[in-house]
């Protein structure tokens, strides 16, 4: 399609009774910048376009976000993306289990990862941890769009037995993955 008929086919293509919210999925990149702000409702994009749930955006200038952010454009000459962060968490928190145990033994060092002991300061207002039972991170995910944060989750309100981190991703109780 062209560049016009994307444009003015966005309203009608929307046309499909009341949502809350447009999910695009598209992998080409060929249609979905034309959504935000074209639906026949004025509704929120989110998906490939518009917000998305992810683990760490450049958009982020809360709880320290912009000193971390900062000192990685410093030395890689670029923002960092999820998977740096990702990396860094990683990095951070076995250097920290170790420093806090003042040991190398890997063992020793899985095992206080895992405890209630460990909590890590990640740049997202709250500790992070690790879930004892499956080894996943426990951490905020952030809403964003293109140029700012929209929110972060999990959102207030949803009450949780050990952690209001474990309101995302499967619980204990569902998980088919015990370590």
């Amino acid at each position: 399609h062209g560049h016009g008929t994307l444009q003015t086919g966005t309203p009608a293509a929307t046309q499909v009774g009341d949502y809350d919210v447009l999910v695009g999925a598209e992998e080409g990149d060929e249609f979905g910048a034309y959504l935000e702000g074209r639906t026949a409702l004025p509704r929120t994009v989110a998906g490939t376009q518009g917000l998305v749930a992810t683990g760490w955006s450049a958009v982020d200038e809360e709880w320290g976000a912009t000193q971390l952010q900062d000192r990685f454009h410093k030395l890689a000459g670029r923002w960092m993306l999820p998977s740096d962060y990702a990396a860094w968490l990683a990095v951070r928190s076995v250097g920290e289990a170790a420093t806090r145990l003042h040991s190398l033994d890997p063992t020793a060092i899985a095992k206080y990862l895992r405890s209630d002991d460990f909590l890590l300061a990640g740049f997202k207002g709250q500790g992070l941890s690790f879930r004892p039972w499956d080894g996943q991170m426990r951490q905020p995910i952030l809403i964003a769009g293109p140029r700012l944060l929209v929110s972060s989750s999990p959102q207030p309100g949803f009450l949780h037995q050990r952690t209001p981190l474990d309101t995302l991703g499967i619980d204990l109780e569902e998980s088919t993955c015990k370590r």
